[in-house]
């Protein structure tokens, strides 16, 4: 079978990267399905991690579309290996009731181990099944998976959780409040919310102040060295820079702002930091391909690779990552790849590839 990605040394701007094979995580081939979104993956601690997948309609929009429902796996090994798919009572009772579909591109495990999972709300009778979206609600576990607390609002604002990251206790999330992918006027701002408790309850911190959000659709955030949060907007009409802006206080206010060079573009960026190097990855311009860069700052990226040589191949994206004792510090990047390369079928599996870095 084809693989997306293959063994390669990457040129890092701080030090060079070791990127394994791809291998197949979810074959929805073989079950003749889908995996549209939901990549979802938090670390548990003690070795244990939780995985989303979507299981997701192999016919609808020729699988493009989020009409199924979510799973999930665990690891007790660092991700070595996984243990049997479950459901998501949550998700699979939307699907059943006929509403609405979910999809949870985005979760945070907390110190305590309990998982929280912010679920897109997809309206179900459009073709594509994803926009208008209506508000995001909340999924919260504290026994590792086993059970799920009933669901409840993020906030009432229509729009899309883009990024949620757990940082000294708490828990932050962005969304593009917007009931469709891009901006078109000013109601339509990114929003960040936070959690002090675990979870349970969330209070809007501030409207991150982009200065244009025309034509801004996805998002992501991360906190750096110096513990200032960097917020990210991909803009659809310059998909060579990226939107930043940065907070030295965790949203309290915002001190700089302007664009991130991509010079191979990017949509859906996923940013993190690995022994102490930016990655950013995720689709090219206009959608064609998968691409990485790094950067010493998050800022300023290098010229980037391409990971694959088919396009269109890849969607959607995520990574976590990976620190176990007496082992090299290594990211996991879960994305979605077509099993089916014509551009008139959009089925994708889910795959699996390790960044190292090379010292």
């Amino acid at each position: 079978m084809k693989r997306m990605i293959h063994e390669q040394i990457i040129r890092g701007k701080v030090h060079d990267l070791h990127l394994s094979e791809s291998e197949i995580y979810v074959d929805n081939e073989a079950r003749e399905r889908s995996g549209h979104m939901s990549h979802a993956m938090v670390d548990m601690g003690g070795g244990r991690f939780m995985v989303f997948n979507s299981n997701c309609t192999q016919r609808r929009a020729d699988g493009h579309s989020a009409y199924g429902f979510i799973e999930y796996r665990i690891s007790e090994d660092y991700c070595r290996t996984f243990g049997e798919i479950r459901e998501l009572p949550y998700a699979k009772k939307c699907l059943m009731d006929g509403r609405t579909t979910i999809s949870v591109e985005k979760a945070v495990a907390c110190e305590d181990g309990t998982v929280v999972a912010l679920c897109l709300r997809n309206h179900i009778l459009t073709e594509l099944c994803c926009e208008p979206w209506d508000s995001p609600m909340v999924v919260r576990s504290t026994d590792g998976g086993e059970s799920w607390e009933p669901h409840f609002e993020l906030c009432p604002h229509k729009g899309r959780v883009y990024d949620a990251r757990y940082h000294k206790g708490v828990i932050y999330v962005l969304e593009f409040c917007n009931e469709h992918f891009l901006g078109t006027n000013a109601k339509h701002v990114y929003r960040l919310y936070a959690s002090h408790d675990q979870g349970r309850t969330f209070e809007e911190v501030c409207i991150v102040p982009f200065e244009n959000t025309h034509s801004r659709g996805y998002g992501a955030m991360i906190f750096n060295e110096r513990d200032e949060l960097i917020v990210y907007a991909y803009n659809a009409a310059d998909e060579v820079n990226m939107d930043y802006i940065v907070s030295p206080d965790y949203g309290k206010s915002w001190t700089r702002s302007g664009k991130s060079h991509v010079a191979k573009k990017i949509r859906n960026p996923q940013i993190n930091i690995l022994d102490g190097q930016f990655i950013l990855h995720g689709r090219a311009g206009a959608g064609a391909g998968f691409v990485m860069y790094t950067s010493a700052d998050g800022i300023d990226w290098d010229e980037g690779v391409s990971l694959d040589t088919t396009k269109p191949s890849c969607y959607y994206s995520n990574n976590i990552i990976v620190r176990e004792e007496g082992q090299p510090e290594r990211m996991l990047i879960q994305f979605s790849e077509l099993y089916r390369l014509h551009l008139e079928d959009a089925c994708v599996n889910v795959m699996h590839a390790w960044l190292t870095s090379v010292k």
